[in-house]
């Protein structure tokens, strides 16, 4: 009766005893589960109050000899203090500049020509410094200029309104056509700010070379290549439309259009050919909408069907590339085209340095290291 009994329990028992098992089980996975999440929702948490996750350890310090200088990878990208001359203009003409944050400038060659660069909308010359570098290796002297790009971003401020682009790009390359939207006056205007920055590096650097850009106080535009990112390079289009300069080189740029509407300066033919004129964005561009109409309407060879590539460059000569690039966690397509925050290969440079590289040979630079002469 009792083994009976028994008998009849057991399997009770262990019906039981994996029932308890698997609510357990179950606990565990969920509790695994919660602990993640909460860890995951902490990360984005951080990354949108501007901090930082490390993912890796941090790698040991590199040798660039690309560039030549020494670089630890584990610091911010760009943070060699020796590779450019770090000035501020204080002020022009009696006048205070606003903003007023540190001009960066480098010399190649003796006589290699100039390489203008402005930043986007908030950014500063500092944030560019790879490129900055990949020019000067490539034989140019270059300026990373500040100048007034404050506030909101130009395709922001202008919208749909063709006219507003136009006063808006002309007030802050010169000073003149001042308007609600932007009232920068002519001494802290870009070509002001760019006579200045040649007049203090020729009288600190005589040897360099400096002073042929600006003679009897007019800028020599034809020796001069104008660069920008995003609102610098909608500037360096609009400069390169008015000016008869070297060339124009624009990243994640122009943005001067919005649906059937674009900047009225478009609708008038400029002083440089489009043939030396060359853009590269990211196909996941934020501001593509912005941007591709833009390419259209300045007529650039190309623009309906870029050159697409990861980091490779082309054999033919297309005004117009498109990187495939992957975008890093936490970052924007829009700016990883050429600031500092762009991806870097296993030996810390930029992936993109080779289409950097190519679209600044588009125009006449001397050697930076010429071949030996032969007997043959």
């Amino acid at each position: 009766m009792g083994d009976s009994r028994s008998r009849r329990v057991r399997p009770w028992s262990r019906l039981v005893a994996v029932g308890v098992l698997s609510v357990l089980a179950m606990t565990a996975v969920f509790v695994a589960v919660d602990v993640r999440t909460t860890a995951d929702a902490a990360g984005r948490e951080l990354l949108a109050n501007g901090a930082s996750v490390a993912r890796t350890p941090v790698p040991e310090p590199t040798h660039d000899r690309r560039h030549g200088a020494h670089r630890d990878r584990g610091a911010p990208p760009g943070s060699d203090p020796d590779r450019f001359q770090r000035f501020r203009l204080g002020g022009a003409e009696g006048a205070t500049l606003r903003p007023n944050r540190d001009d960066l400038a480098a010399r190649s060659v003796a006589n290699g020509p100039l390489l203008l660069f402005l930043p986007a909308t908030r950014a500063q010359p500092s944030d560019y410094t790879e490129f900055l570098s990949a020019a000067t290796a490539s034989g140019y002297h270059v300026i990373g200029l500040d100048y007034w790009n404050l506030g909101r971003t130009l395709s922001r401020t202008c919208g749909g309104h063709p006219h507003c682009y136009t006063a808006v790009q002309r007030n802050r390359f010169d000073g003149t056509a001042a308007s609600r939207h932007s009232r920068v006056d002519p001494a802290g205007s870009i070509v002001n700010r760019l006579r200045s920055a040649v007049r203090h590096l020729d009288a600190a650097d005589p040897a360099g070379g400096w002073g042929r850009f600006v003679q009897g106080g007019r800028v020599q535009w034809q020796d001069i290549v104008v660069a920008g990112h995003s609102q610098g390079g909608s500037e360096a289009a609009y400069i390169g439309h008015i000016r008869s300069v070297q060339g124009v080189l624009m990243f994640g740029a122009p943005a001067v259009s919005r649906g059937q509407s674009h900047a009225s300066w478009l609708d008038r033919p400029g002083r440089t050919p489009t043939s030396r004129f060359y853009a590269l964005a990211h196909v996941h561009d934020e501001l593509g909408r912005f941007i591709r109409p833009s390419w259209r309407s300045l007529a650039l060879e190309g623009a309906r069907r870029p050159f697409v590539t990861r980091s490779g460059t082309p054999i033919t000569d297309p005004h117009v590339i498109e990187t495939t690039v992957p975008v890093p966690f936490g970052r924007r397509a829009h700016s990883i085209v050429v600031s500092d925050g762009t991806p870097r290969d296993a030996a810390g440079n930029p992936v993109l340095l080779p289409v950097w590289e190519w679209m600044l040979g588009r125009f006449a630079v001397p050697l930076v290291h010429p071949e030996p002469a032969t007997d043959e």
